[in-house]
């Protein structure tokens, strides 16, 4: 997916310090979250923890799970009226690229493809 879109609803980053992890890692998951299904509540062996898509790892046990490709939780503050190019969509939220390069998650709700 690559689309052109414009943000409609300002979103402000919740997690200024987002959690990073690699394939063939291992993390501990404890929950999921009730408001954006398919993403879960993850805990990494350094003890920082954060939100994760339920589609990148693999259980190895009721809670422990490996990572199946590299993940970051980076979310991007976005305002009103911003150009954006979007690579992927994923339980509601969309990876998304400002024309500076800075890139993350923003929720779906909060802009408008101009393409597809």
């Amino acid at each position: 997916m690559r689309a052109q879109a414009v943000v409609t609803d300002e979103y402000r980053s919740a997690f200024p310090d987002p959690i990073t992890i690699k394939a063939d890692e291992i993390a501990v998951v404890s929950h999921c979250d009730l408001e954006w299904r398919g993403w879960i509540w993850i805990t990494l062996p350094d003890g920082k923890a954060g939100w994760a898509p339920e589609q990148y790892f693999l259980p190895l046990s009721p809670n422990e799970i490996v990572c199946l490709e590299d993940y970051r939780a980076q979310e991007l503050t976005v305002h009103p009226g911003e150009a954006l190019i979007v690579t992927q969509a994923l339980n509601g939220w969309y990876w998304a690229e400002k024309p500076s390069g800075e890139n993350g998650w923003v929720p779906q709700e909060c802009l408008t493809l101009l393409d597809r």
